[in-house]
């Protein structure tokens, strides 16, 4: 009894952290969203290619020298000061050290994609990283106490200074620098913040390094291959197609991504506090299957909205101009949706101290994308990028389940079990979509087509929850999201629900 009450109570503490951070990472990305809306009217697709080729480089290099220092800390009850001094000394070397790097091949980036906009470009989001290298490490105190609530703030900050900066420089200048200027307002403003919420005097120490190496080597093994797998097709397309053709395929990926890191990249922090204070391996595996489930029932139908209507949406947010991304949208929305499954295993396995299985992961996808991207790439261009994806998706996607199983058990039934409802839940929704589909694809831009576009957009995400709903209670009413939501809106049936 004592047992389970400390599981529900670290499941309360989750699933009140994850509100949080999903509420703060959804008004982070509406503040994204109303950036992308002001800067794509703004600026060309030009612009945001010359852009998105400096800052697929810097992903690169940020990845290379990643150093999982948040987790290695999460880890320790009760961390001292000295570590967070070696913390926040082993952070400023690997920033300053990609700042360095990223000026020294400036240059031969500009000689490699001939033009010479990119020497100076690359070396001011170069600052970027500097700046988020030295955000307080005492952060991480709020996250072992599941209190996201700063950062949650400090969300909003970061995204409102990008958006003020990045739309005001390019306002003033009309040019490509706005994104630029906005990609370093905001992490700047981050730092600053930080050290508001978590006082600390920066102290320059590597004694407490042994409490760190240990999670650094598999960390930047698996961060390596990670960049190469998401980055290598937008280091390759700009050769093979034109820049206009890249900066639409950069747009539609950040697009692809808003979802992810909406409503599943923020509840990872939380899922690994929540994993830590669990420590019997049956209570892992069902906390692992109700988070996948969960993931699924917030994010699936999402997807599915914007893969149906990816069309209007496109011309609503970005405008006329840039339409023919529609199908790079579809596509690119489809392979999230395959790797929705699978997004929970990293967390968990940071808990477990068995980061190289995070690598062999990387690994796996890796040796498939590589070739299967270059090939693409070199002989059908922008097509050839989005079908290795979708090969690399389901190969990594194969390569977690069976990773998961050897974990903690979770069989690959199980597993599919966990995210059969709810996509069964969603075939309404995609008939209703189908449906509708047509009339909106043929109106006119304009507020007719705002309005007709936001309606059905949340009439299928009811019809959704009304189909979700409906399977868990024929599934018996079992413990997840739905129970939760349900005990929270309905509390008049918590004697029905709770049994």
């Amino acid at each position: 009894m004592a047992r389970d009450q400390i599981v529900s109570s670290v499941s309360h503490k989750t699933a009140t952290a994850s509100i949080w951070t999903i509420g703060g990472k959804f008004l982070a990305r509406l503040l994204d969203f109303v950036s992308l809306l002001v800067l794509a009217r703004l600026l060309s697709p030009a612009d945001f290619g010359i852009v998105a080729i400096a800052t697929s480089v810097l992903v690169i290099v940020e990845a290379i020298l990643d150093l999982p220092l948040t987790q290695a800390l999460v880890r320790i009850p009760s961390p001292s000061e000295r570590m967070f001094a070696t913390a926040f000394t082993l952070s400023l070397i690997r920033g300053v050290a990609i700042s360095l790097l990223m000026i020294v091949i400036a240059w031969p980036m500009a000689v490699v994609y001939n033009d010479t906009r990119l020497f100076p470009l690359v070396a001011v989001v170069s600052i970027a990283p500097a700046m988020r290298s030295v955000i307080s490490p005492r952060m991480v105190l709020f996250m072992q106490r599941f209190d996201f609530r700063r950062e949650f703030a400090l969300d909003l900050i970061t995204k409102g200074s990008t958006l003020i900066f990045g739309v005001g420089v390019a306002l003033a200048t009309d040019s490509y620098w706005g994104l630029a200027i906005g990609a370093v307002a905001g992490p700047t403003a981050a730092t600053i913040v930080s050290y508001i919420f978590a006082p600390m005097r920066p102290r320059l120490s590597l004694s407490e390094w042994k409490h760190f190496q240990d999670m650094i080597g598999w960390n930047t093994v698996s961060q390596v291959l990670n960049s190469l797998n998401w980055q290598m097709d937008r280091l390759l397309l700009p050769r093979f197609t034109s820049l206009s053709t890249y900066g639409a395929f950069s747009v539609a990926d950040n697009l692809a991504g808003i979802p992810y890191q909406t409503f599943v990249g923020p509840l990872m922090r939380p899922l690994m506090a929540g994993f830590s204070n669990v420590s019997d391996r049956g209570k892992q595996t069902a906390a692992y299957l109700k988070a996948t489930n969960a993931i699924m029932v917030v994010a699936a139908p999402i997807l599915l909205v914007i893969i149906l209507l990816a069309e209007p949406i496109l011309r609503i947010v970005v405008g006329e101009k840039w339409a023919f991304a529609a199908p790079i949208l579809q596509w690119l929305c489809i392979v999230s949706l395959i790797g929705l499954p699978t997004t929970i295993m990293p967390p968990l396995v940071m808990v477990l101290d068995k980061t190289r299985y995070v690598a062999l992961r990387m690994f796996a996808e890796f040796a498939v994308r590589a070739p299967v991207t270059v090939l693409g790439v070199m002989m059908f261009g922008l097509d050839g990028a989005l079908a290795a994806r979708v090969i690399a998706a389901v190969v990594a996607c194969a390569v977690c389940i069976v990773i998961t199983r050897r974990l903690i058990g979770a069989s690959i039934g199980a597993q599919f079990h966990a995210v059969v409802r709810p996509l069964a839940a969603c075939l309404p929704m995609i008939g209703f979509l189908l449906w509708l589909q047509p009339v909106l694809i043929a109106m006119p831009l304009g507020i007719d087509l705002v309005i007709g576009v936001g309606l059905c957009s949340g009439a299928a995400l009811a019809v959704f929850w009304l189909s979700s709903l409906l399977l868990w209670q024929v599934a018996g009413r079992p413990d997840g999201l739905e129970a939760i939501i349900v005990r929270r809106f309905m509390p008049w049936r918590n004697g029905v629900v709770v049994s």
